[in-house]
């Protein structure tokens, strides 16, 4: 067989694999698995876009949820503690332990467990945060105050492990006895593991966003509705490191949802909630295996504890995002004085 031949069955077979191969303008991730090195071969920049915006998502809804939690209870109770005080986010505190009108400052620990199954990348991807914060009431209807946190992001494939460190001031106004907005800023420091293989670490910088309002009844009895809308905008510096050049990712989201609880005794209110997100910028807008919309439901129970103490603890999943398996639990303490 002349070298000719040879060269043009050679020819012909690279042509083949490649036409079964989906196209990169497409960027279509349907049955593609990245952790396969033919597909890193010829999509390895399609399949790093979708597995950065997919981790940048995870990873500041989750730290911007908690610190909003924080945010909206610090002024339950701050109209002469007559009213339910059912604020925005995934769990929020009620009237249960609204307490008295003279409490002014507040502090609070939340913590949340996430884990991320994502089939694209064959990977199953755990999320520990811890929050601490603090507030005060300037006015009646005014409340201040900051938070520090820590995440720690592991993976049980060669994908990158991360440690993440934010501060985020923010605020809360009630604007009358149904209506609240709050705002949380904050900037993050992330130190990323490169994997198993690229040896070291590299650095990024995150600044985030967040302002949302809430809607609550107050007239249902033991009943309690509340409603939110909310918008948060992130931005990732990544630094330079093997292989892969400085660059920054672009996220934001909006997110509204309705919450059902039942003051089931002076100490016990179960809840439902219920939020429908949709991602409005990311870096992947190409890929059509990215899905950009979630429905977020949950479960929880708030709990009066003793010392002006008050308790919940939630479990909630993600569901409708393509090739995504999300479930995670939040426990939350918070003590008014």
């Amino acid at each position: 067989m002349s070298s000719l031949y040879k060269g043009a069955l050679k020819t012909l077979a690279a042509a083949m694999l490649l036409s079964a191969l989906p196209s990169v303008a497409a960027a279509s991730y349907d049955g593609i698995d990245c952790s396969d090195p033919v597909y890193q071969e010829y999509y390895a920049s399609s399949c790093s876009a979708l597995s950065e915006t997919t981790q940048t998502r995870t990873s500041a809804t989750q730290t911007i949820s908690l610190i909003s939690q924080g945010a909206v209870r610090s002024l339950r109770g701050s109209s002469a503690g007559t009213i339910s005080t059912s604020l925005l986010s995934d769990t929020v505190m009620t009237g249960l332990a609204a307490g008295g009108a003279t409490a002014q400052n507040g502090l609070w620990a939340n913590y949340d467990f996430t884990r991320v199954n994502d089939s694209v990348f064959s990977t199953t991807t755990k999320l520990h945060n811890f929050v601490l914060g603090g507030d005060r009431k300037i006015q009646k209807d005014l409340a201040l105050g900051a938070s520090f946190s820590f995440q720690g992001t592991n993976s049980d494939t060669s994908h990158s492990d991360a440690d993440a460190w934010t501060i985020a001031p923010y605020m809360a106004y009630l604007i009358n006895n149904n209506m609240s907005l709050d705002l949380v800023a904050g900037y993050t420091w992330i130190t990323t593991d490169n994997g198993a293989n690229v040896a070291g670490e590299h650095d990024s910088k995150r600044y985030f966003i967040a302002p949302n309002l809430s809607a609550y009844t107050t007239n249902l009895g033991k009943w309690e509705i509340d409603g939110h809308l909310g918008f948060m905008y992130v931005k990732d510096k990544v630094e330079g490191y093997t292989n892969n050049a400085a660059h920054h990712i672009d996220f934001s989201q909006v997110k509204t949802g309705i919450g059902v609880s039942y003051s089931a005794t002076d100490s016990l209110q179960p809840y439902f909630n219920l939020d429908y997100e949709q991602d409005l910028a990311y870096k992947a807008n190409n890929a059509t295996g990215y899905s950009d919309t979630g429905i977020v439901p949950g479960l929880g129970l708030r709990v009066n504890l003793p010392a002006s103490l008050v308790g919940d603890v939630r479990v909630g999943s993600n569901l409708g995002r393509r090739n995504i398996e999300q479930e995670s639990i939040t426990a939350n303490v918070r003590m008014n004085f």
